[in-house]
């Protein structure tokens, strides 16, 4: 594998090394402008950029790049990128955004790049299913959204459920479900990941019933600095062996991008959004992106959450604007879902006969395949 690092010419001189003759390594220091040139002569496998500011100067010449070499991988190396930009790079080219030039970090790249390149990397052993929920932008509500249909899956002792929050840095599902604190975090997780196994998940997780479970983020930032990609990565995989159903509530980070972009991990992306423009147009954003990133639409899921009349758009308006249907259709419940927050305990859960919770209970009758119950005249009535 050759690799090239492009970098500034005064103010990036990370200390990398890669071991030959397995690896081609090439030092190329200039200035923005040059990049795509530069590097483009000599026809790298991978592209480690550094030592640059996150604007749209630098993401033109990556996208420039990119498309002079498209079976290129392109890495680039940028500390606390902002959402949007993080989005952008990815739209750009960017197969992956790491925040240290360190070589571990690097090699944790490369080896990604590489797993990557032999194929997929499921197992025999895996028998859940790998839901991710996302928001367009932060407010849209896809956390309530992904611990309520955690929740009510849940209900079916039969079906074991994991929720694991990567809304980073400060997830706060479990706001939604419990008021227990947890006994391990993500960063826990991290750091047990080489020997983690079905046993030691069962442990560490905080366990909401003997059928569901949830890992929380860490709630300080320090603990964040040992949460890795290929950690959460890894996590996942093997939590998909041991649960029938894996619910994660991404964030617009790094490392939500990087799950995002592996082919075989989420069987379903769910973009949540509200009925609002700015919040349509992040979504718009998202949809490309994964678009960009070959996954297939079909395994796209638009929610349009909190839909009342007097929503900016209706539903319809959505759905051609962003040229998605919409597969849900969640009503505004705020009484509902203040009451779930002061108690800690799920919507579906605390009023199972709100509009709220019949939407997401239909939701789940459709992903487990498991039909509602019917209900007498009585009980449609109010008499038990």
């Amino acid at each position: 594998m050759h690799i090239v690092l492009f970098s500034n010419r005064s103010a990036f001189e990370p200390s990398l090394s890669f071991e030959p003759p397995t690896y081609q390594f090439t030092r190329v220091q200039g200035l923005l402008a040059e990049l795509p040139v530069r590097v483009l002569a000599y026809r790298p496998d991978l592209v480690l950029i550094g030592g640059f500011e996150n604007t749209d100067a630098l993401l033109e010449k990556i996208e420039t790049l990119s498309a002079a070499l498209p079976k290129a991988a392109i890495v680039l190396i940028a500390a606390s990128p902002e959402p949007a930009f993080l989005l952008r790079a990815m739209r750009a080219g960017v197969r992956e955004v790491i925040a240290s030039d360190a070589q571990a970090a690097v090699d944790g790249a490369v080896a990604r790049l590489q797993a990557r390149q032999h194929g997929p990397q499921t197992s025999q052993a895996r028998a859940g299913r790998c839901l991710g929920v996302m928001p367009a932008k932060g407010g849209d509500g896809s956390t309530c959204v992904v611990a309520n249909l955690a929740a009510e899956i849940a209900k079916n002792p039969g079906l074991r459920v994991l929720v694991i929050d990567l809304s980073l840095p400060f997830g706060d599902v479990e706001l939604f479900l419990t008021n227990a604190p947890a006994a391990h975090d993500l960063a826990d997780f991290s750091d047990e990941i080489e020997r983690l196994d079905g046993a030691l998940l069962e442990v560490m997780a905080q366990h909401l019933a003997p059928n569901f479970h949830l890992i929380q983020t860490p709630q300080t930032l320090e603990p964040l600095l040992h949460v890795t990609p290929a950690c959460v990565e890894r996590l996942i995989r093997i939590a998909l062996e041991h649960y029938d159903h894996v619910l994660i509530d991404l964030g617009l980070d790094a490392i939500s991008l990087h799950v995002l972009g592996l082919p075989d991990l989420l069987d379903q992306l769910v973009l949540v959004t509200t009925a609002n423009v700015p919040s349509v147009r992040r979504a718009s954003q998202i949809i490309r992106l994964w678009e960009s990133l070959e996954q297939p639409t079909s395994s796209l899921a638009l929610v349009i959450n909190r839909h009342t009349s007097g929503s900016d758009l209706s539903h319809s308006d959505i759905e051609k604007t962003l040229g998605l249907r919409a597969s849900r259709v969640l009503p505004q419940d705020i009484d509902t879902l203040q009451d779930s927050l002061l108690r800690g305990v799920p919507a579906v859960t605390l009023k199972p006969r709100s509009d709220f919770a019949k939407s997401i209970a239909a939701w789940v009758a459709d992903l487990t395949g498991q039909r509602l119950p019917e209900t007498s005249i009585w009980t449609r009535l109010g008499i038990k």
